[in-house]
């Protein structure tokens, strides 16, 4: 996977899908108080390299709490017993039917749902996309806190809203 600049300054689409207690979560309800990083997962959640990223972000959750961020995970399936529920930063959300991944492009060459990474501003503007096809890799934890620092330099006098949780 490599960054698609092509992406970059898009606003991502708003989506409502149901967390793992079936209550709908809205991206919109994060508008101007944090800054997103979408983590497309497909079935493939509790695999490497994606639930090494995940571990990753989880060990990060003060820098990306310091940062106003929250981290949504798009599962297509529903994920293991043991996937870890309610640590850090992480919000799990259902896509069962695939409908966002097809439209963000969190597919594979068959139109089935793969992994991907997007990282957004407040407002859900695209500053970073990480899409199946385009190398091997999902970012690092780190790539994406830089991205963060990054989003949250340009506007320095943006007071910080009130944290959501």
């Amino acid at each position: 996977m490599t960054i698609l600049a092509d992406r970059r300054g898009e606003i991502f689409p708003a989506f409502t899908l149901p967390g793992m207690d079936r209550i709908p979560v809205t991206l919109e309800g994060y508008r101007a108080r944090a800054n997103l990083v979408l983590i497309f997962a497909g079935d493939e959640l509790g695999r490497s390299p994606l639930a090494r990223l995940l571990e990753e972000l989880v060990a990060r959750t003060g820098t990306l709490e310091a940062e106003l961020t929250q981290v949504v995970v798009v599962a297509a399936s529903r994920p293991a017993e043991d996937f870890p529920r309610g640590q850090g930063p992480l919000l799990l959300v259902l896509d069962e039917a695939a409908r966002v991944h097809r439209q963000v492009g969190a597919t594979d060459s068959d139109g089935k749902p793969a992994p991907a990474v997007f990282v957004t501003d407040r407002f859900r503007e695209i500053f970073a996309a990480y899409l199946p096809g385009h190398g091997p890799a999902l970012p690092s934890a780190q790539e994406i806190i830089e991205w963060l620092v990054f989003i949250n330099l340009q506007c320095p006098e943006c007071s910080p809203p009130e944290w959501p949780w």
